[in-house]
């Protein structure tokens, strides 16, 4: 299967696999950059309430 069709496939694929699929492809992508593994790790750990987002900023960024 050639990339064209493979991009064909996914033109015409429901947008919630298409979104399950990029998040899938963005998951791959930070398994193969180290720094982003690193970077990860720092913002679990980082316990300042400063650089946290509240729950209903969140909520507001992600409707669209």
């Amino acid at each position: 299967m050639t990339l064209e069709e493979i991009k064909e496939e996914l033109a015409v694929m429901p947008q919630e696999q298409q979104d399950h699929l990029a998040a899938y492809l963005n998951h791959l992508r930070h398994l193969r950059d180290p720094m982003s593994r690193k970077d990860l790790g720092q913002r679990i750990d980082d316990r300042d309430p400063a650089h946290r987002v509240p729950l209903d900023q969140l909520r507001d960024r992600w409707k669209d």
